[in-house]
């Protein structure tokens, strides 16, 4: 369904009136960044993290300026997922590893995605080489889907003596929701080719989790992608 809606978005863009727009395409890879250690994974217990991803953008820009262009691209920045073993109460983990007695480690298992549209202004040096900076808002779509077959409910019930106080309740959880993050970036342009350097912030928390939202996986990723300009 993601990967639908994207096309969707990006045949959306390319319909443009050819006399209104120039169409750019784009490749390239993302690196995600994770939410900090303790969020779906803790550091001193076995874990892998799928952080890196290929990206896709197709979208239309447009001169404001000789040195101002506007750019509004469909940008799909991929999947990325966690395998990690972790204490089942945060009270129980000290940031590298137990604190206290050893509660037995729950599996959890995560994956998620990201698309969205971004909407940006550049602002770009002349020339046979143009350099320019660019930055607006990232309107995006995430998924994130949990599951935690071997969960149960714990407490501290003594000074660093933590133990199970009820029966294995597996979690199964699968959220999703539109939210608005920013992109920022560099650019290097030579002819219809575009060298990028961007960033996206797209890990906002999932709501109805009360106080403490839920977040995926990610705070954002680091994208470099090569664009064609037609």
């Amino acid at each position: 369904m993601a990967k639908l809606r994207f096309i969707a978005f990006a045949l959306l863009l390319a319909g443009m009136p050819a006399h209104a727009a120039r169409v750019e395409v784009g490749a390239g890879i993302a690196q995600a960044i994770p939410q900090d250690n303790g969020t779906w994974y803790q550091e001193g217990f076995p874990h892998s993290l799928n952080l890196r991803s290929p990206v896709f953008l197709l979208g239309v820009t447009g001169d404001l300026t000789p040195n101002i262009a506007w750019h509004v691209d469909a940008v799909s920045l991929g999947s990325y997922s966690v395998d990690s073993q972790d204490t089942p109460n945060d009270a129980n983990y000290s940031g590298s590893g137990y604190r206290g007695n050893h509660l037995p480690l729950a599996h959890y298992v995560g994956s998620g995605s990201v698309y969205g549209i971004a909407a940006t202004i550049q602002a770009h040096t002349q020339g046979k080489w143009r350099f320019g900076v660019q930055a607006g808002p990232f309107i995006y779509h995430s998924a994130w889907t949990l599951a935690v077959p071997n969960w149960y409910p714990s407490a501290e019930v003594a000074p660093g003596v933590f133990a199970q106080t009820g029966p294995v309740s597996p979690i199964n959880v699968s959220q999703s929701q539109w939210a608005i993050g920013y992109t920022v970036g560099a650019t290097l342009t030579h002819g219809p080719l575009t060298l990028a350097l961007s960033y996206y912030a797209d890990g906002q928390g999932f709501k109805g989790h009360g106080a403490y939202p839920w977040p995926p996986l990610w705070k954002g990723q680091a994208v470099l992608m090569i664009l064609y300009t037609f």
